[in-house]
């Protein structure tokens, strides 16, 4: 059952299920609130005049009970006054409450509303709810690497590719080392052109000289004795005097001699060269034995030690690329320097100043080792410890929903090649939810 109230304040009815009500729900007043049903009772009974109610016999009785009354009267009108400025106040109070509250209602809703948008724009962007189940299971899928994985097709062909290098300067002889029969020969030719033969015994001399000096000389070259070989091929040049008069000796003797002693400078100049040379021959001799001993720990699938071989290789080559060295110069002459000739010792001299040492063009061993060396990283157990906390990490911003934190992640596993593999295809399917990302993702690397 319901009752209907009539507020006296803002003449205003409401409906309320109980008999009474404390306040009104328009104007808040709680004094002006009767119910319909007993006001309507209330106006049937008519007032009473006062000149009925009171008898005349008793007019000095109502005198002074209207005196009394008067002071009650004014009593409940101050009281009421008071009430209603309260009211009035607590009212204003109320208002301006309310008002506020209203605004920060209104400004709630508006960002709710905002919200609500910036959602239903999220939900119509193309997001995990595009991609098929095949999809989706490559993006959340985890790979694992092999314990005792095999190098793939393009790491196997590099790590067999073989790299040939010749040192900068092969040590040979600029023309074959005389014989016996063909310095006899020569020394005849001479006599002949000339018209000028020598002595039986300063012929003899000659030989004599030949064969202890320069044919030993030969036979060291042979061993790899270079040091040596020079210092013969020095002495060799020692000729007996043809006669006491040096002009005459000169004249005749190293003159007819020419084509012989010609020869034999160019060896000492070449032997001056490959002492000078022969520190940066060694590196390079002892930089081939150190790549074959690579290429057999690579063979036997010794991942760690072949790395532990390439860092000391790749330094060398960059130390004789650069020719850090300075220029060297060949080791003195004997002591019997002395014993030769003045006018052999001025081009002898000459020859101590070789040009400037050559390099082998290792620049395509550098290389080489540089690839091998990255192929090598992916087998070692720390690359793989960190490869897969990267992974692991990309994989937690994807299920995190953090779709450029993990395009970026994946973006940076370089290896080993099942991780690399399964990032570009995680990349490529992030990139179809919001390739936005990508293109910022693009243009940061």
């Amino acid at each position: 059952m319901s009752y209907w109230f009539v507020c006296d304040h803002c003449k205003k009815k409401f409906e309320l299920e109980t008999p009474q009500a404390t306040e009104c729900p328009f104007c808040f007043w709680t004094s002006s609130v009767k119910r319909q049903d007993q006001l309507a009772s209330e106006k049937k009974i008519l007032p009473v005049s006062p000149k009925e109610a009171v008898p005349k016999s008793s007019s000095k009785v109502f005198s002074g009970n209207f005196s009394r009354n008067l002071k009650y009267l004014l009593k409940t009108l101050f009281f009421l006054a008071i009430f209603v400025m309260v009211g009035f106040f607590a009212y204003r109070a109320y208002k301006t409450f309310f008002s506020s509250s209203s605004q920060g209602l209104e400004i709630s809703l508006t960002e709710s509303k905002k919200d609500n948008e910036q959602s239903s724009r999220a939900v119509a962007a193309p997001g995990i709810i595009s991609l098929s189940p095949q999809e989706k299971e490559t993006l959340y899928r985890e790979v694992t690497i092999p314990v005792d994985r095999a190098p793939d097709a393009m790491e196997q062909e590099i790590l067999d590719r073989v790299v040939s290098f010749q040192t900068g300067q092969i040590e040979k002889l600029p023309s074959g080392a005389w014989t016996l029969e063909q310095y006899q020969k020569m020394i005849a030719d001479q006599e002949a052109f000339y018209k000028m033969p020598f002595a039986r015994s300063y012929k003899k001399k000659l030989e004599e000289l030949f064969k202890s000096k320069y044919l030993v000389a030969a036979d060291a070259f042979t061993k790899g004795d270079i040091l040596m070989a020079r210092n013969l091929w020095v002495e060799s040049l020692a000729f007996p005097l043809y006669s006491a008069d040096l002009k005459k000796h000169r004249a005749v003797a190293l003159t007819m001699l020419r084509p012989f002693i010609n020869d034999t400078l160019s060896k000492v100049s070449a032997m001056n060269q490959s002492l000078v040379e022969s520190g940066k021959r060694a590196k390079e001799r002892s930089l081939s034995g150190e790549y074959q001993k690579l290429g057999g720990l690579i063979a036997q699938k010794k991942w760690q030690e072949a790395l532990v071989v390439v860092d000391p290789m790749i330094q060398q080559i960059q130390s004789l690329r650069k020719n850090v060295n300075p220029q060297e110069v060949p080791p003195p002459y004997p002591a019997s320097f002395g014993m030769i000739d003045a006018d052999l010792q001025r081009p002898l001299m000459d020859l101590m100043t070789p040009a400037p040492s050559s390099t082998a063009d290792l620049q395509p061993l550098q290389q080489d080792l540089v690839e091998k060396k990255e192929v090598l990283e992916t087998f070692t157990e720390s690359y793989t410890k960190n490869a897969m906390e990267i992974y692991r990490s990309a994989l937690e911003q994807i299920r995190g929903e953090k779709w450029q934190e993990a395009i970026q992640t994946l973006g940076s596993i370089q290896g080993p090649p099942v991780l690399q593999q399964d990032a570009i295809q995680k990349v490529s399917i992030l990139a179809k939810m919001a390739p936005q990302m990508l293109d910022s993702f693009g243009k940061n690397d």
